[in-house]
């Protein structure tokens, strides 16, 4: 495990996994530095698959979903991947209102779900 001010990266075979660990994603300084600390993994370890797991956290601001898209697209440049798992049924409601579940992003319930989505593409 490495240790992040605003998440915890464990490996599963070739995928890094990012556990999240602030409950409420919605002070803008913490969104800032949650998005660069993502974006300096991604730019250290440059992962070909990459889960970003919400299962701490309980409250979630829209600007996170801006990280995301800057974190994929960075990925995407790498020919890598993203995926997230562990997200609240209010958080996740969020994410298909705005028509982001299924088309932007595949989100799975557990991060064990999107570890087994890579495996069978």
């Amino acid at each position: 495990m490495s240790k992040h001010k605003h998440f915890e990266v464990q490996r599963a075979g070739d995928v890094c996994v990012v556990h999240l660990i602030d409950p409420k994603l919605f002070d803008t300084l913490i969104v800032t530095e949650l998005q660069d600390d993502l974006m300096e993994l991604i730019d250290a370890e440059q992962p070909s698959k990459l889960v970003v797991n919400f299962a701490s956290v309980t409250h979630c601001s829209t600007a996170v979903i801006n990280s995301l898209l800057r974190a994929k697209k960075k990925l995407l440049s790498m020919d890598g991947t993203l995926k997230l798992s562990g997200m609240s049924s209010s958080i996740r409601e969020a994410y298909k209102m705005l028509n982001l579940d299924g088309t932007v992003f595949h989100i799975y319930d557990k991060p064990s779900d999107a570890i087994e989505a890579f495996k069978s593409e």
